[in-house]
């Protein structure tokens, strides 16, 4: 009996028969466990096998199904469809067959566990109305409360507006010589990248010389990567026209405006400059920049998508309104005049500045208010960033005896002195602490009030002002507009400086009467000549006359309301005392006018010293000499100041020479006639028992 041997399990090869189906009237499938019947498959003339022991490790055994029988179509063979001989299994070692296992117990059916869907429906939801709010609440934005901005904004993605920008306005002098005023011109651009590097510089050779700079900054400016580069700013148009016939690929013109000063330095210091974008710099530049400037209009049109102009648009405009004229109080030809005599003196002397007002006697309208070394108006580079830009009423300084003015003006007011009173005057006085000395040694002297006021004694000034008494004095120098700004229409003023009568000390009064401790500008001291001149009314200082709109109508400066300070008879016997400083035994002699009364004041004081501590100087003095014509019918006052002379330190060798020239053409150029007076002698001494031969003629 042959022994049927079963295959390793789990193995299969091509000689494996496929398995047995059951049809109806067949045989049942044949199993090893409970009786089944081996399941049997056919293969190329191979027999079923028997079914090996199910083993539960594997996969490949017998999967645990029911018993109920499945019909399958038997599987024919490739070989043959006839031949069914089952093929015969090959032996397994008894050692190698697998162990025989029992049969696990079926797993229980898995059961699909499904989340729940309230909770992200829920948060779902609420998402969904967060976002719906934050959309209606922007849409509420855009169209409720912004509308107009994104209307604007599409608006402005179709329409074009350009600038129309407003001419500046001019700047003339009393008589409407122009001083400043503004002309078309044209800037010289180019397009760097258009230009080979190989061109440049023969580009910068011919360019230098027409736009007045250097090659060198030219290729700089061509070597740049950018499309566009200023090689010259504000050209004449004839100018320009020169640069574009070289016909050079690349350069260009772009229109623009120039502001011109025909004068150059001339009134610089008051007409001041501009800013780089035309706007006002300084002097009336600056204080009257929004009247100068006008308003800038506008033109607009719409564009398409690209740019262009759409011809079938409406076009709205709105005309620029150039800026007004202001026309000013000072006159040019006197102006020049002044500066260059300025200029002249200062190198002569070797002093380090000087300054001049010229008022008119009865408005007090500034008719020259000049300063040596001033810059030029159209190249604002030449201007010194130490200097003040006008220094006649922004530079305050220390008078001296030309101020003295104020105290005979106010002592003869109060009736205290008749310009024969006659005063024993030493020459030095102990007073407050301090000693007080006139600037020459002299014995004793019976001076009267007119010869104290003409040889500037400071001691006999001193005993004057001791009868006025410390506040009486001050309320003068206020009357007289002292340590308050003149209100000019300048930019910059100084206000000069009195110390306030509360803060004074013992040592206060001694200096102040003769012009010491306290400091004014050079307009400030014309102001006090023009209340004397003005029979004794002041009228604060004006520079502005009119100011003209180009669309018509004229609006003339308002003469500021004058301040009485002294009373018509003593302004009149207060000028005939000062025309003895510039007669024989004078300080002033070298003011005076052939044919003409002058009458003036001279002026040295001492300068402070920061090396010594701040003491007063023995030899860096402020010169003056501030003085009117004529002086028995003044017509305009002129003030001069001279910063620190080395030649002529005393204000008769230096500032009143500068008087005599500045007046002496002034009442030419203004036509003043002579009056024919002649100047009142008052005797400056009482000489009673002295030997009269030894003394000037106009002394006793």
């Amino acid at each position: 009996m042959t022994e049927r041997r079963q295959p390793p399990r789990g193995t299969a090869d091509r000689g494996a028969a496929p398995r047995a189906t059951t049809a109806r009237g067949a045989a049942p499938r044949a199993t090893t466990a409970r009786g089944a019947a081996p399941r049997a498959t056919t293969a190329r003339g191979a027999v079923p096998r028997a079914a090996a022991p199910r083993d539960t490790a594997s996969r490949s055994a017998a999967p645990h199904r029911a018993t109920r029988p499945t019909t399958r179509q038997p599987v024919a063979s490739r070989t043959s469809r006839t031949s069914r001989t089952p093929s015969r299994p090959a032996r397994v070692p008894a050692s190698r067959a697998a162990p025989a296992r029992p049969p696990r117990a079926p797993r229980p059916p898995r059961r699909l566990r499904l989340g729940s869907v309230h909770g992200r429906l829920r948060w779902g939801l609420i998402a969904i109305c967060v976002l719906l709010l934050v959309l209606a609440g922007r849409l509420v934005q855009i169209q409720g409360v912004d509308h107009h901005n994104y209307a604007g904004a599409a608006a402005a993605q179709r329409v074009n507006t350009v600038a129309l920008h407003a001419m500046r306005g001019s700047i003339v002098d009393r008589n409407g010589v122009a001083l400043a005023f503004t002309s078309d011109a044209q800037d010289i651009t180019s397009d760097p990248k258009q230009i080979k590097a190989e061109y440049r510089a023969r580009y910068a050779e011919q360019l230098a010389p027409l736009l007045g700079v250097s090659a060198t900054s030219i290729v700089a400016a061509l070597s740049r990567n950018t499309q566009y580069a200023l090689l010259g700013t504000a050209l004449a148009p004839p100018a320009a026209q020169k640069v574009m016939a070289l016909d050079l690929a690349g350069i260009y013109t772009q229109a623009t405006t120039q502001r011109q000063y025909p004068g150059a330095t001339t009134a610089a210091n008051v007409i001041g400059t501009v800013h780089s974008d035309g706007t006002g710099a300084a002097g009336i530049e600056s204080a009257y920049n929004s009247i100068l400037a006008g308003h800038d209009g506008e033109l607009t049109y719409s564009v398409d998508n690209v740019g262009n102009v759409n011809p079938s648009s409406a076009t709205t405009s709105k005309p620029a309104q150039n800026g007004a004229t202001v026309r000013l109080t000072i006159d040019q030809n006197l102006q020049y005049v002044a500066q260059r005599y300025l200029d002249k003196a200062v190198p002569e002397s070797n002093a380090k500045s000087a300054e001049l007002a010229v008022l008119d006697a009865h408005n007090g309208q500034v008719l020259a208010l000049a300063s040596s070394g001033t810059f030029d108006a159209s190249n604002p580079d030449t201007i010194d960033p130490n200097t003040p830009i006008d220094p006649p009423v922004m530079s305050a300084f220390e008078p001296g005896s030309v101020q003295k003015a104020i105290t005979f003006g106010a002592a003869l007011q109060q009736k205290l002195i008749t310009p024969k009173t006659v005063l024993s005057v030493p020459d030095k006085i102990r007073t407050g602490g301090v000693t007080v000395r006139d600037a020459w040694v002299h014995k004793t002297e019976r001076f009267t009030a007119t010869g104290v006021l003409a040889e500037s004694s400071n001691v006999g000034t001193l005993k004057i002002a001791h009868l006025i008494g410390p506040a009486e004095w001050y309320r003068y120098e206020k009357l007289f507009g002292v340590g308050t700004k003149t209100g000019v229409e300048l930019p910059g003023e100084s206000a000069g400086y009195v110390p306030p009568l509360s803060q004074w000390s013992d040592s206060t009064f001694a200096n102040l009467p003769f012009g010491q401790g306290e400091s004014m500008t050079i307009l400030q001291l014309a102001s006090i000549y023009q209340t004397i001149a003005n029979n004794g009314v002041r009228v604060p200082p004006r520079i502005v006359q009119s100011v003209a709109k180009p669309g018509g109508g004229t609006k003339a400066t308002a003469t500021p309301t004058g301040v009485r300070v002294l009373t018509p008879g003593v302004a009149t016997t207060l000028r005939t005392m000062l025309e003895s400083v510039t007669m024989a035994g004078g300080t002033g002699v070298k003011a005076a006018i052939p044919g003409y009364v002058v009458a003036g004041k001279t002026g040295t004081a001492q300068q402070p010293d920061p090396a010594h501590g701040g003491r007063y100087s023995s030899y860096k003095n402020w010169d003056t000499f501030a003085g009117m014509v004529p002086a028995d019918d003044p017509q305009f006052v002129v003030a001069i100041m001279v910063d620190n002379p080395a030649h002529g330190v005393e204000g008769g060798d230096v500032a009143a020479p500068l008087f005599n020239q500045i007046a002496t053409y002034e009442v030419q150029h203004a036509r003043v006639p002579p009056t024919g007076a002649r100047g009142v002698h008052v005797p400056l001494q009482d000489c009673a028992g002295q030997n009269r031969a030894f003394l000037p003629a106009n002394v006793c």
